[in-house]
C-alpha cells in the first residue's frame, strides 16, 4: 500500500503516465471531466485488457496503471492467465461456459458506450483501490453502475466445479466499497447486495444481471476508494463464489433511458473532431450536451435543418447529445476521442 500511495504522490505532481496497452487521452492540462467512463481507453472490438509485460516474479506479478476521468486504476498481472484488479473489456456477450467468459458482463457489455471495468478482488498481493489523482484533498464520489459478472453470475444461478452450489434460500453476494480520506483514514462504507436470497419469500430473491446506480455519496470527500466481497458460500479457504463484479460510470449521477427519440422527423447525430453533425429536418431546435456524469457542458438555440455543431475542445469520453423542438425531442449517446 505504502509504495501504491508513493506513486499515486507522484503521479500527481508529475501528472503522467504511459499505459502501454490502454491508449490515454493527452492530457491538455484541464481538470477532465470527473467520471470515469473508461471510454478514453482504445481496445481491440471484442477483447479485454488485464495489463502489459511479464513478471519477473509471477507470484509477485506486474502492476499496470492506468486512468480514466480523474483516477487511476490498477491491475496485477500475474501471468496471461492471471490477474486481479482492475481490468477493462468490450465483450459484449453475456454467457459463461468457460474461464475465458470471465470478462462478460452478466448484462452484456457496457452501461454506456463500449468499455466497463471487470474487477476481480484477489487479495493475494494486497489490496488494490481507485484513486483520485486530481483532487488533492479528494472528493465525493457520487456514485457508480455496477452488474454482476457473468462467471459470478453462473456460479450463483448453477454452482461450478469449484465447490460452489447454486444459491437457495439464505444465501447472498454483496459489494462493500470503503472510502478513505487524504489520512488514510475511513471515512465510511456502502454495501451492495448483487445477489439477495435471504428473504422467507422466494418470490424476493434475485440476482443482478442489469446495470445498477449505486449512491457512494455518503462516503463523503474520499481519495481512495476500495471494494471487497462477502458471500455466503465459503469454505476453510475463504470465498467458493468467484469474486468478480463489473463497474462501469464510475463518479456519476444517476442517468435514465438516454437513448430515446420522440420528435416527429428523423434525426441523426454523429460525432465529428470537436464538433456534432446533425441531420434532421427539425426548425427552430435546441442542442444540449452533457458528460456522462450529468453536467450540461453546451446549450444553444436556434439552429434549422441540418447543423454541424462546433464544441470547443471537449475532452475524450461518453456524452449525451439532445435535440429538442416543436417536432419533439431525441437523445443520444455518443463518444468523442
Amino acid at each position: 500500500m505504502k509504495k501504491q500511495k508513493f506513486l499515486l504522490l507522484n503521479l500527481v505532481a508529475i501528472a503522467v503516465a504511459v499505459v502501454p496497452a490502454v491508449a490515454k487521452a493527452e492530457s491538455t492540462g484541464d481538470l477532465p471531466d470527473k467520471t470515469a467512463t473508461f471510454e478514453e481507453n482504445t481496445l481491440p472490438a471484442e477483447s479485454h485488457w488485464i495489463g502489459d509485460g511479464t513478471p519477473d516474479d509471477m507470484y509477485a506479478g506486474e502492476l499496470n496503471y492506468w486512468y480514466s476521468g480523474q483516477y487511476m486504476f490498477t491491475v496485477n498481472k500475474h501471468s496471461d492467465s492471471w490477474w486481479s484488479g482492475y481490468a477493462l473489456s468490450n465483450e459484449t456477450s453475456k454467457t459463461y461456459a468457460t474461464l475465458d467468459d470471465q470478462f462478460h458482463s452478466a448484462a452484456g457489455g457496457a452501461h454506456q458506450g463500449d468499455n466497463f471495468l471487470v474487477y476481480y478482488d484477489d487479495t493475494y498481493n494486497g489490496e488494490l483501490r481507485i484513486y483520485d489523482i486530481y483532487n488533492e484533498e479528494g472528493a465525493v464520489v457520487d456514485g457508480m453502475y455496477v452488474t454482476n459478472s457473468a462467471y459470478a453470475m453462473n456460479s450463483i444461478i448453477n454452482g461450478d466445479a469449484f465447490g460452489s452450489t447454486p444459491f437457495d434460500k439464505g444465501d447472498y453476494f454483496k459489494m462493500i466499497i470503503t472510502g478513505y480520506d487524504i489520512n488514510e483514514q475511513s471515512t465510511g462504507k456502502v454495501e451492495y447486495y448483487l445477489a439477495d436470497y435471504r428473504s422467507e419469500n422466494s418470490a424476493e430473491h434475485y440476482c443482478i444481471d442489469t446495470w445498477q446506480w449505486v449512491d457512494l455519496s455518503s462516503l463523503g470527500k474520499v481519495s481512495s476508494v476500495s471494494i471487497h466481497f462477502e458471500t455466503s458460500q465459503t469454505n476453510a479457504w475463504g470465498a467458493l463464489t468467484p469474486l468478480y463484479a463489473c463497474i462501469d460510470d464510475f463518479n456519476s449521477g444517476k442517468t435514465v433511458g438516454v437513448e430515446s427519440a420522440t420528435a416527429d422527423v428523423t434525426t441523426q447525430i454523429s460525432a465529428m473532431a470537436n464538433a456534432l453533425r446533425i441531420v434532421t429536418d427539425m426548425t427552430d431546435y435546441r442542442v444540449d450536451v452533457f458528460t456522462a456524469g450529468g453536467a450540461q457542458v453546451y446549450s444553444q438555440g436556434g439552429f434549422s435543418g441540418n447543423s454541424v455543431v462546433e464544441l470547443e475542445t471537449p475532452a475524450s469520453g461518453m456524452y449525451v447529445v439532445r435535440v429538442s423542438g416543436a417536432e419533439g425531442t431525441v437523445a443520444k449517446r455518443i463518444v468523442l476521442k
